[in-house]
């Protein structure tokens, strides 16, 4: 489906298309290819370079990008391999401002992915919070999640349905589960511009007294000004200074689950509460099974700020009045209203039956649509439905567990020195489309928010690198 301006379960949805990223009500270019991270490859590897064509890693050499001020890198983190060739070196930032960084007076401290992204663990009873509830204050005095926009998401009779999506009673329930930081609003492919705002994304989930988590989830996307950015990046560095030590694959958040999280916690919930609240949300999306549909069905719908108020997210290619997704699971396929073939070749892929069809050339073009929809340098909201985030990595999974096709050789794959394993979920082996949160007590990591997690670092290393040592 394409929303406009929508995001769900830290997949980023854009504006004007609900898919995997977002726009603002500026559309703002993004610039010209900049400079990328030459690296040593793991293994063999296709991937897209930072100027968006395609480029190959391979197994022990460097994997020069596009671009002018490479900056050398090597498998995974400080001259360790990446874990099975996931994190080869070679895939960097593209876009004008992208190459070399800005630097500046920030205080520099190496950022990993738990520390951009952070996956809260669930509380042992839903009175008790991890972070905050969706109804808590920001520092502007206001919700993170405002009841009027949660009860119009949730309220309305989805695709024929005879009840609401969820009663009103289950705002209260609603905890923050995951914060993401991004340095703007991913829109289009490739590096951020300088010239645009970064967002806070926030992923809510239900939780019922036992503190298992609802299929449902809430998505909502906070303004940080430019000038602010440094600051707020400064505020990540400082967080991950105090956290133990978390490098690797992105997972629950291991300072939030340390034997003394309380400086953490308390210093994270400073960073959320300054930067979120209603007078900087500009996008709150939806993620969820009705409560009284038997079978497994999922609604995706979004609400955007435009010229100041809020609008439902019109579906393209549909009628003024279709306003929202359907997503039925049928085994290990997926029924998607309305159809969905963005890329080409994703429809084979989600629907078992096309792709047990398929000859092999055909099944692994099928396969090459899914990683291209996981690659943040070659798609964004603007070409991809909002399905195709949430599905890609089990379908991945499911379709080539037993084949003769690896993965890691699919062509347009996303690469980096970060590590890309999304061994911290269950997204891989559960059918349930959580993109960041959790299915009971199940976490759910897909690929797109991994790929999507190691760009923004890869950036924030461009924009503010480490400092020259003295003398150089």
């Amino acid at each position: 489906m394409q929303l406009r301006g929508v995001g769900v379960l830290g997949i980023a949805f854009s504006a004007g298309l609900l898919g995997c990223g977002n726009a603002d009500d500026v559309r703002r270019p993004v610039g010209a290819a900049g400079s990328t991270a030459a690296g040593a490859g793991g293994q063999s590897a296709a991937g897209a370079s930072a100027d968006g064509t395609a480029g190959v890693n391979s197994a022990g050499g460097a994997a020069p990008g596009g671009g002018s001020g490479a900056a050398a890198g090597s498998a995974g983190q400080d001259g360790g391999t990446g874990p099975g060739g996931r994190a080869a070196g070679g895939n960097a930032a593209a876009g004008g401002n992208a190459g070399g960084g800005t630097g500046g007076t920030i205080p520099f401290y190496p950022l990993d992915m738990n520390d951009v992204t952070i996956l809260a663990p669930l509380p042992t009873s839903s009175e008790s919070p991890v972070l905050f509830r969706g109804a808590d204050l920001a520092d502007d005095g206001t919700a993170f999640v405002p009841r009027v926009l949660f009860e119009r998401l949730t309220a309305g009779r989805e695709l024929g349905a005879s009840s609401p999506v969820m009663n009103a009673a289950t705002y209260d329930r609603v905890q923050l589960i995951a914060v993401r930081f991004d340095l703007c609003d991913r829109h289009l492919p490739g590096a951020c511009p300088e010239s645009e705002d970064a967002r806070l994304r926030l992923v809510f989930q239900p939780l019922g007294l036992d503190g298992l988590a609802q299929d449902a989830g809430f998505h909502a996307f906070y303004t940080v000004r430019m000038d602010e950015i440094e600051g707020a990046v400064t505020e990540l560095r400082e967080l991950a200074k105090i956290a133990p030590p978390q490098r690797g694959a992105l997972r629950i958040s291991p300072a939030l689950t340390a034997a003394a999280p309380e400086a953490y916690v308390t210093k994270l919930r400073a960073f959320v509460k300054r930067y979120a609240g209603e007078t900087r949300l500009v996008r709150l999306t939806m993620n969820a099974q009705p409560q009284e549909f038997a079978q497994v069905r999922w609604v995706f719908r979004g609400l955007e700020k435009k010229a100041g108020t809020f609008n439902d997210m019109p579906l393209v290619g549909a009628t003024a009045a279709d306003i929202s997704q359907s997503v039925i699971l049928e085994g290990s396929s997926f029924d998607v209203t309305p159809i969905t073939d963005i890329p080409s070749g994703f429809l084979g892929a989600i629907k078992k039956t096309l792709y047990d069809a398929a000859d092999a050339t055909t099944q692994r073009g099928y396969l090459s649509a899914l990683t291209a929809v996981e690659n943040p340098l070659t798609h964004s909201a603007e070409t991809l439905s909002c399905v195709a985030c949430h599905v890609t990595t089990f379908v991945t999974r499911s379709r080539t567990t037993g084949s003769s096709i690896d993965p890691l050789t699919l062509p347009g794959r996303y690469t980096s020195q970060f590590d890309l394993s999304t061994e911290g979920g269950k997204s891989a082996t559960s059918s349930g489309i959580r993109a960041l949160g959790y299915n009971l007590r199940q976490p759910m990591i897909s690929q797109r928010v991994v790929n999507d997690t190691a760009q923004t670092l890869t950036e924030i290393e461009r924009r503010y690198p480490r400092p020259a040592a003295p003398g150089r």
